[in-house]
């Protein structure tokens, strides 16, 4: 009866209370407390709303709410290895404290370990570049968005840019320093036009001379590798002072003005001497003794003072209180260690990365809970309270469920401060989205050969095909494997060349006699996309259906033996190699087992890494044949002469077990060999008397071995068991009955479990080739799939030591190497050769001598006399004529310090008894930067006897 009264009436009409019924006011506060990713999703809600959250009212108003609690600090932005994406760069925020962080995006081929980042956000949007490509990008962690800045001109030498905002246009802006092969230059993007072009800065920044705008961007490159700092209303740049005609510290810091684009200089605090500090980068001293940052607003200097004697270990924190009087106060003397550093070397860089209030401090109590946050290069965020004097670790990647893959990072840092913003950074609109993922969705059920004719479509079509998200997309779907063969590649100037079975028999006999590869090979099965072609030298990563190939090169090898299998067989280049995928990492592997001074010993090589190194010792000697690779673990058969096991890798891991072998085969005599097929490790045992072959696989999930196939061979005399040929299941089709491919070098066809037949697909006895000819068939997968760059970055003031007197990494034989020196002069690392190499050849990853290096001709696309060869080495120093030392000279040829591979001879300078050797950073010759990093490792002598060495770093433009 209640509710047929009128008050009870009224009561229900009035019940329901949706947005649309409460005030504006109300509704805007509402919005205003929650995070930016969401405001951005509940402009689609209606049009009331969308015109709300897009007005400029509310956006300026957001910016204030964020930027107060930003205050707080309490949240941070790390970038690091894409856990999913070879080569590409993943971006999370986590919490102060927190174990867990969250993924915000994934930016395509970018690695963070060639990223230099601005760690601190200009109103919510962050700038980082990449050092290889020379791309900017601007980012909005808190949105989701992420975007390159349009590529400004071609042949720069050097750059450098900051993310400003103007206060008066409300603009967000990037100001970029550069030198080309002509001039100096300054441009300036905003980033709220798309449209918009670069355009040049109101000064010519020509009229600054030469000497500051040299020594600014060769600071950045060659040192700091940190990028100009934003405080005041400026961007600031600091300069490299040790060859400037001005007094220690003055004119130091170029600052560009937003509002009048006009630059000026500032002087740096008189007590600190620059030109000191950057002349030497001695070991006794911080890798960056100086740099530039910002705090509360203003701009700071950050002096690291660890290992200068007297037992001082800290950091000064100066502080521009006056522009105009260049007036600079010591704020803060922070200790650093023991809880910051270690020592002089580690971390490589201590920076100053704002300040934070806990809870919502007043005028009154500000001052008091006000703490420093100073972050590290390996990866970590302290608090420092200035009027306590402690230090508190509330941040470590590490410690998270990141894989941040380094320990430390290559440039600067690899965090930031995370800050909330609605500004978006993305041009495109909804509707284009929409319409590039179904254009997405369609392109990667294409084949390879289709998707290369559509990169002709446009622009936005090429993009999307060479991101990273798109490769994995197209990897994703389910394809059979492809057969093609790997022939001489002499025609086209390349290592290998890939077709496909059919057209390679269209050839003649003749013809098809000239295509094939001279040397033995060995050819892997395809691991995410790659394939890897070993031969008794060298390896090669290469993805047969793009064509794509890369020699790995020695680098790292010098002391390893390969294990030499006298077998011979079509499967065996006298090298135990085998290629698996680290899945923890994302880079593919290349494994060998061999020895190091006579100790067994494994050493791999991953996509991203520069040289090989040693990982332990096998628990037991391995046969010659291949090892098979399943789900990240590589697995071989132990030596024959003692009972049989397993040994198995994981790759991950980087650690070795031992497995148990089928019962039956433990004991026996007969060939025995591990191979993957249908995703299953499975063991080949060999009857060669009876002509017949057993399969057995180990399901997954399972530890025991279970029988599966049984292969009679002795009515099929192309794949006769007798005189040792080897017969290589390579893969089961999974289209025809399960037919298994069979491989012997020199016929390959498919074996009817069922029926006992053999479909052949060709035969060289039958096309009448000679016996000592063989074919490698390769079995790919239909990929995109690049090869990784393993160029290393350049890391700042690089530490002198010698890789050639580097303990090894093998326990049983870490000191056999120490104290022995390298030689100065390197020697030609062709086969055989006992010259000295003068020119390096990046195709095959070698120095070479003259004589040598003309063989690279035949598989090198770039001539020698029409493009710019690969560079000689330098033979001479600055106003002196060096004659080649020989191996009869007089002067000792090893010093205890002499540095790596990395860096190469220079000259020598002899006063007495002391001689000097100078190397120049073989990196920094060949990419014709202008300031090189050298190293001077002296000696005195008394009579034959060496008394003292030093080692002492410098650059130099």
């Amino acid at each position: 009866m209640a509710p047929d009264t009128p008050t009870a009436a009224k009561r229900s009409k009035q019940a329901p209370c949706t947005a649309a019924s409460l005030p504006e006011e109300i509704l805007s506060e509402i919005l205003l407390l929650l995070p930016s990713r969401y405001i951005l999703r509940f402009r689609a809600v209606c049009r009331s709303w969308a015109a709300l959250l897009s007005s400029p009212a509310f956006k300026d108003v957001y910016a204030v709410k964020a930027h107060a609690r930003a205050r707080r600090m309490d949240k941070f932005v790390v970038f690091a290895p894409s856990p999913n994406a070879n080569g590409s760069m993943a971006v999370y925020s986590c919490a102060r404290g927190a174990s867990v962080a969250d993924p915000l995006l994934t930016v395509d081929r970018v690695r963070v370990d060639f990223m230099c980042l601005s760690s601190k956000p200009c109103h919510g949007t962050m700038l980082f570049s990449d050092t290889r490509s020379g791309v900017y990008w601007v980012c909005n962690p808190s949105t989701g968005e992420c975007v390159p800045l349009p590529k400004q001109r071609r042949g720069l030498m050097e750059s450098s840019a900051g993310l400003v905002y103007d206060d008066r246009t409300k603009e967000r802006k990037v100001v970029h320093l550069f030198k080309d092969m002509t001039h100096f230059g300054c441009d300036i993007y905003a980033l709220c036009n798309p449209t918009q072009q670069w355009r040049p800065a109101n000064q010519d920044v020509q009229l600054l001379g030469f000497n500051i705008l040299k020594f600014v961007l060769g600071t950045e490159d060659s040192v700091t590798k940190v990028p100009p700092v934003f405080a005041n209303g400026c961007l600031h740049w600091l300069a490299y002072p040790a060859y400037m005609d001005t007094p220690d510290g003055q004119d130091a810091i170029l600052c560009f003005s937003v509002d009048t684009e006009t630059f000026t200089r500032l002087n740096a605090p008189s007590s600190v001497h620059l030109a000191a500090e950057y002349k030497e980068l001695d070991e006794n001293l911080p890798a960056v003794p100086m740099h530039l940052a910002e705090l509360e607003g203003s701009l700071c200097l950050v002096h690291d003072l660890r290992g200068r004697g007297q037992g001082r270990s800290w950091l000064d924190v100066w502080m521009l209180r006056d522009h105009v009087a260049n007036e600079w106060s010591l704020d803060y003397r922070i200790v650093v260690t023991p809880l910051l550093a270690r020592d002089v070397h580690s971390p490589r860089f201590i920076t100053v990365l704002g300040s934070s209030s806990d809870g919502d401090s007043c005028a009154g109590n500000e001052q008091e809970k006000k703490k420093i946050l100073i972050a590290t290069s390996q990866h970590q965020v302290h608090a420092y309270d200035p009027k306590e004097g402690d230090i508190q670790l509330v941040f470590s990647a590490p410690k998270t469920n990141i894989r941040i893959g380094q320990k430390e990072a290559a440039a600067a840092l690899w965090l930031g401060l995370y800050e909330d913003n609605v500004v978006q950074v993305e041009g495109a609109n909804r509707r284009d989205k929409e319409v590039l993922s179904a254009v997405t969705k369609i392109l990667a059920r294409l084949p390879v050969k289709s998707i290369a004719h559509s990169m002709l479509v446009c622009r936005q079509w090429r993009s999307l095909i060479e991101s990273e998200s798109f490769i994995i997309s197209h990897m994703s779907m389910k394809r059979p494997k492809r057969i093609l063969m790997a022939s001489n590649g002499r025609a086209r100037r390349a290592f290998f060349e890939f077709t496909s079975v059919g057209n390679w028999l269209q050839a003649a006999s003749p013809a098809l006699a000239d295509t094939l590869v001279n040397d033995k090979v060995m050819c892997s099965k395809p691991c995410h996309g790659l394939n890897l072609i070993s031969t008794n030298t060298d390896d090669f990563l290469c993805n047969p259906c793009t064509g794509a190939i890369k020699c790995l090169g020695r680098h790292g090898k010098s002391h390893f033996t390969s294990a030499g299998h006298q077998r011979r067989h079509a499967f065996s280049v006298g090298r135990n190699i085998g290629f698996g995928f680290d899945q923890s990492t994302g880079e593919h592997v290349a494994v060998e087992i061999g020895y190091i001074n006579g100790t067994l010993a494994c050493v791999i090589k991953t996509s991203s890494e520069k040289q090989w190194t040693c990982i332990g010792k096998p628990p037991r000697m391995v046969s010659d044949m291949p090892p098979a690779h399943v789900d990240g673990t590589l697995y071989w058969t132990s030596e024959p002469g003692h009972e049989r096991v397993i040994v198995a890798l994981d790759i991950s891991t980087r650690e070795f077990n031992i497995l148990p072998c089928e019962p039956s085969l433990k004991n026996d005599r007969r060939h025995a060999f591990l191979v993957e097929l249908k995703g299953m490790l499975s063991l080949v045992a060999v009857d060669a008397s009876a002509g017949e072959m057993v399969i057995w696989t180990m399901p997954k999930n399972m530890s025991s071995w279970v029988g599966a196939y049984k292969i009679c061979l002795d009515e099929h005399p192309d794949y006769s068991l007798a005189k040792g040929q080897v017969v290589m299941p390579v893969e089961i089709d999974d289209g025809n009955d399960g037919r298994i491919l069979l491989n012997t070098g020199r016929a390959l066809g498919y074996y009817d479990a069922k029926t006992g037949e053999l479909d052949s697909m060709y035969s060289l006895d039958q096309l009448k080739l000679p016996r000592s000819s063989l074919a490698f068939p390769v079995l790919c997968q239909e990929s995109l799939a690049r090869i990784q760059d393993d160029e290393l970055p350049i890391r700042v003031a690089p530490s002198v030591c010698d890789e050639g007197c580097r303990p090894c990494e093998h326990p049983d034989h870490a000191d056999t190497t120490l104290g022995q020196g390298r030689l100065l002069l390197l020697k030609c690392e062709a086969d055989a050769c006992l010259d000295v190499g003068d020119v390096y050849r990046s195709c095959c990853r070698r120095l070479l001598c003259w004589s040598c290096q003309s063989r690279c001709i035949e598989h090198c696309q770039t001539q020698t006399f029409a493009l710019r060869p690969d560079p000689v080495l330098p033979t001479h120093g600055p106003n002196l004529v060096w004659n080649r030392l020989g191996p009869d000279a007089s002067l000792p040829f090893c010093h205890p310090s002499v540095p790596g591979p990395e860096y190469c001879y220079y000259f020598p300078i002899v006063e007495g008894d002391v001689v000097r050797h100078v190397f120049m950073s073989i990196r920094d010759y060949i990419q014709g930067k202008q300031w090189c990093r050298f190293a001077e490792c002296g000696y005195r002598t008394e009579g034959d006897a060496v008394k003292e060495t030093w080692v002492r770093r410098y650059l130099k433009p």
